[in-house]
Formats: structure tokens, C-alpha cells, sequence
């Protein structure tokens, strides 16, 4: 990939001539910059994608913004762009091989993790996603294998060898705890829960809120770890990152966030059922990636961890008050929605 300056020519060229600026900004696999326009407000967000990546779960993920463009315009994702041929991947060829750019709508707001806390909030970011899920149960296409992407609940038994980089011993053995019961007691019931296409990573880098009301979800940001399975899937990977207050562990905080999703979108009684457990597996995931990935990538170690110490403070919520507890506590409190 070229230098800021070859890709403002690339954007100017393919797509936006008046296009003044490329900043680089943060991000996992993708690789992220703002494109400004001189005296305009106009900005919008250049993607490029690692040379590894699978250009059908590119394709996926344009498909699913250009569904939610046109089918819940309410939502507050990115629009995505057309380059100048009419595509939206531009193939961009490399000595690693071929990367593909996006260009995509800036959507403005306050990142979630700077904003301070509140019930409030977590009521909203619950509503926000039961109302995405809503909108993507309709959403039609083929089933993307992602065999890069290890942020999959599906590949919860074969990230067990990943455990013991979890380098606290009660964290790594609730984490022993958590995968084993999945095995038991969630891979038999998976075929009958329902099934949709999923966000899969509603975490707080993902997440803007409103700067003048930062209880109100303004943007939902980053589809590239969408994923088709379980509805529950994607409620009990945003709960794992609702579980603290003040990043101290907390079950009331899991409990807002769920009354927000129940009231728009309720799960199951068999769903809820679930949810605390499938929770902490995504806690436990989340420690032992991202420390194995520490170990790996020194140099990134910061933004690599930069949700541990709430998934840490998840998994022992979850752990201490109990799996089974919690899930008979969303059961009473959501009966009349689960029952339905």
C-alpha cells in the first residue's frame, strides 16, 4: 500500500477530486483513513483492507450497508461509496497480494469508551442493537467462511488451546470453566435457536454516541466481523462488554443493557437462558486473544488491549454472582417479553 499522499491521489482520481487531506486512523485488520475536503464539512473514511482477507466477507459487508441504506435508513451506520467505475471494492495489488479500498461515509459523535456511563445509555446501546438485528433478519445472502476471524463464538472449542495465555489463574480457570460448558450445553441447542446475519462486535470502539447527550447511541461503526449464527450470538457479545460500572463488575449493568434489547427486539426464554453464559465465553475469548496477541505483537500491545480490563471485569460479574443465577434473574425480569 502506498503513502498517505499516493493513496489522496488514489481517492482523488477514483472518487473525490476535491479531496484535500488522508489521515491515517486507528484499526485491527483494516487499515484506516479520514478523507477531508478543504473548506467543506464533508469527510468520509478510506478503508483498506490486509492482503489476507476474504474479498466475500468485503463483499458481505457492503452488501449489508447497502441493505440497511435501503431498508432502515433510521439506523445509524455508514453509507457506503461507489468508486469511480461503479464498484465498491477497488483492488489495490500489492507484493502481499491483493487489498481492496472501501470508501465510506464519516459518521461524527463521541467514541462510547470516552463518553461517561449510565443506565441510560446502556438501555440505548441494547435498543440500537435489538433494532440492527431487527433490520438484518431479513437481510439475504450466502454465508461467508471466515477462517481468519477468531472473534466467532462458533470457534469457542478450538480457541481452548488459546487459554492459557490468560496469565491470571481465576480468569483462566473460569475461562476453562465457561468453554467446557459451552461445549455441553450451547453446540446441541445452536441449530434450534433462531439465526440471522449479525454485527458480532458491538464494543465500545465500535459505538459513537451524542456529545450534547452522551446516554443517546448516535453511530454503529466497523461490520467486519459480521458473521451469520444465533441471534443470541450477538446480544451475548455486546453484554459481555456491559457487565461493569465504572469498570468495576457489575450485573445490574448486564440487566440494563438487556431491559434496552427486550423491549425492541425480546429474546426467547430458551435465548436468555444463554445469554450470561455466552457472555462470559466472549470475556474469556477476549482475554485470551488479545493477551496471546500481546505476546505476539509487542508494539500494538496498548491498542490490542484495549478492552481487556472490561472483559476482565465481565467474566468475574458473570462468574460471582453466577451463571445460572443470572439467567433465572433475566428470566423473571423479562418473563412477559420471552414468553410471547
Amino acid at each position: 500500500m502506498g503513502s498517505p499522499e499516493d493513496l489522496l491521489a488514489l481517492v482523488r482520481a477514483q472518487f473525490l477530486p476535491q479531496a484535500s487531506a488522508v489521515q491515517h486512523l486507528s484499526g485491527e485488520r483494516d487499515l484506516n483513513f479520514l478523507v477531508t475536503v478543504s473548506d467543506s464539512a464533508d469527510r468520509y473514511v478510506l478503508k483498506v483492507s490486509d492482503a489476507r482477507e476474504n474479498p466475500n466477507a468485503l463483499a458481505l459487508q457492503n452488501a449489508a450497508l447497502t441493505y440497511l441504506a435501503q431498508q432502515a435508513p433510521q439506523l445509524p451506520v455508514q453509507r457506503i461509496h461507489r468508486w469511480g467505475d461503479g464498484a465498491h471494492l477497488l483492488a489495490l495489488p500489492g507484493p502481499d497480494g491483493v487489498s481492496f479500498a472501501r470508501m465510506l461515509a464519516y459518521l461524527p459523535g463521541m467514541p462510547l469508551h470516552e463518553a461517561p456511563p449510565s443506565a441510560a445509555q446502556r438501555r440505548s446501546i441494547g435498543a440500537t442493537l435489538a433494532t440492527l438485528d431487527l433490520a438484518l433478519q431479513d437481510f439475504a445472502h450466502a454465508p461467508v467462511s471466515n477462517e481468519a476471524l477468531m472473534w466467532d463464538l462458533h470457534r469457542t472449542p478450538e480457541l481452548q488451546r488459546w487459554l492459557p495465555a490468560i496469565r491470571d489463574a481465576q480468569s483462566r480457570a473460569w475461562g476453562e470453566q465457561v468453554f467446557a460448558q459451552y461445549v455441553q450445553q450451547v453446540q446441541p441447542q445452536i441449530s434450534a435457536l433462531p439465526q440471522q446475519f449479525l454485527h458480532n462486535d458491538f464494543n465500545p470502539y465500535n459505538l459513537l454516541v451524542d456529545p450534547a447527550n452522551p446516554d443517546q447511541v448516535c453511530g454503529v461503526l466497523d461490520f467486519g466481523d459480521m458473521l451469520h449464527g444465533p441471534r443470541v450470538f450477538d446480544v451475548a457479545v455486546a453484554a459481555s462488554y456491559q457487565c461493569h460500572a465504572q469498570g468495576q463488575p457489575s450485573i445490574d449493568s448486564l440487566l440494563e443493557f438487556m431491559q434496552g434489547y427486550q423491549q425492541a427486539n425480546p429474546l426467547s426464554s430458551q435465548e436468555l437462558r444463554l445469554v450470561p453464559l455466552l457472555a462470559a465465553v466472549r470475556c474469556a475469548i477476549t482475554l485470551c486473544i488479545t493477551e496471546q496477541r500481546a505476546q505476539w505483537f509487542p508494539d500494538n500491545r496498548d491498542y490490542i488491549l484495549r478492552n481487556h480490563a472490561v472483559a476482565s471485569a465481565g467474566l468475574r460479574a458473570l462468574m460471582t454472582f453466577g451463571l445460572a443465577a443470572s439467567a433465572d434473574l433475566l428470566l423473571t425480569m423479562n418473563r412477559p417479553q420471552a414468553d410471547r
